[in-house]
Order: C-alpha cells, then structure tokens, then sequence
C-alpha cells in the first residue's frame, strides 16, 4: 500500500479553487496589515501635531499676546499687526497649512472613502453662503487675504488651533464670529475645486454627540492645562 498525495489528482479546477482562495485570503492580510500601518502612522502624526499646537501654536494664548502687544487699531485684520506680530502671525499660519492637510490625507488612508483626501476651509456669511473658499493651493497668503477682506483675523487663529481635534473625531465644525456673525466650517473633499455654494449645519448623528462629549471633556482638559501656564 503506498501513502502520498499528487496534487495532479485534485484536478486542474480545484486547483484553480485553491488557488484562488490563497490569493484573497493573502490580499485580505495584506489590506489588514497596510491598514494597521496607516492607522499607526496616523496616530503618530497626530499626536506630534496636537503636541506641538498645544505648546507652541495655542490660539487661547496667541490671541491673547496679539491683543496685548501687537494690535494697533481694532479692525482684526492681519494689516492691523505690527511687523512682529506680523511675523509671529505667519509662523503660527504656516504650521497649520503645513500639517493640516496632510493630517486630512493621512486619515483618509483608514476612512471607508480614500477618495476624500482634500481639506477645504469655508468663510460663511449669516445665511451659510459660502463667501471665501481656502484650499492648500491657496497656502498662507489665502488666510492672510481672507483675514484682512473680512476682519477675521482672530476667528481664523482660533478656528485652525480647535480644528485638528474636530478631523480626528470625524466631527463637523463651525467656529461663528459674533462681531459680524461669519462662520468658518471645513469640509473633505475628493476635489478642493468644486465645493457647495451654500453650506447648511447638520444635526448631529448619535455617534457624532458621543464624539462631541468626548472632544469637550479633551478641551476641558486642554483649558485646565492652560489655566495652570498662566498662574
């Protein structure tokens, strides 16, 4: 009696069955693998961002040094700065239009749609019609712009500190300045070019409320943290 096994008696269409199996079983890992990469990449990236923001690029702190020593007329535009607040304005821009946009592509590598990789920031009036369209093309001359045509100068440095937390909680966002009732939003986009010309708030979803209670109880932490810099 002999023991042993040809492959060549399984048939050429099990082998086929077989082999195909193998193949999506081995993309399957592979896929799982990449993803785990990309979510720890991500994560990194993010928490060196929120670090960094946190310390160095806090607007609670910046607005508050801009007002006290480099404004000289109330108009909160960036041509009302003096030449170091100028300059102090523009490093702090340059941070987030360096990183925010490749936090927004990062994360889109472990979103259900890859597609949407593009970060658009939105200048709203009171009935939410878009009046100022920032995309990363746009770099920091665009906010420098955005900020002296609207007065938004303060508004935009608060928007961009608060705006990474909201990205990594899959939140939306609307920052409203009271002084002229314009709202700042973002979206992610597949293309920054072709955006709504209107932008309606949305209710919350139920996940979103949960992230919504998870992200004040972060920043309550953040202000807590603040609050003893200060002392």
């Amino acid at each position: 009696m002999r023991f042993g096994f040809n492959i060549a008696d399984l048939g050429w269409q099990n082998i086929l069955i077989i082999v195909g199996v193998a193949l999506v079983l081995l993309i399957i890992i592979v896929l799982f693998i990449n993803k785990g990469q990309y979510a720890a990449r991500y994560k990194a990236f993010y928490k060196r961002l929120d670090k960094v923001a946190t310390k160095k690029y806090n607007s609670n702190l910046f607005i508050e040094y801009l007002l006290n020593n480099e404004v000289k007329d109330q108009t909160n535009t960036f041509k009302s700065l003096r030449g170091r607040g100028k300059r102090k304005v523009i490093a702090y821009l340059d941070y987030y239009v360096k990183n925010l946009p490749e936090l927004v592509i990062l994360k889109s590598y472990i979103s259900p749609d890859k597609n949407k990789n593009q970060l658009v920031l939105l200048l709203l009036d009171e009935t939410d019609h878009v009046l100022y369209r920032w995309d990363k093309s746009r770099k920091t001359k665009g906010l420098i712009k955005a900020a002296n045509k609207y007065q938004m100068l303060t508004p935009i440095l608060g928007f961009l500190y608060e705006l990474p937390m909201n990205i990594n909680e899959n939140l939306p966002f609307r920052f409203t300045n009271h002084d002229n009732d314009y709202t700042l939003t973002y979206d992610v986009v597949r293309n920054a070019r072709k955006t709504k010309r209107k932008i309606k708030e949305k209710k919350l979803s139920r996940a979103e409320q949960k992230a919504l209670e998870k992200l004040e109880k972060i920043k309550a932490k953040k202000q807590a943290q603040l609050d003893k810099r200060r002392k």
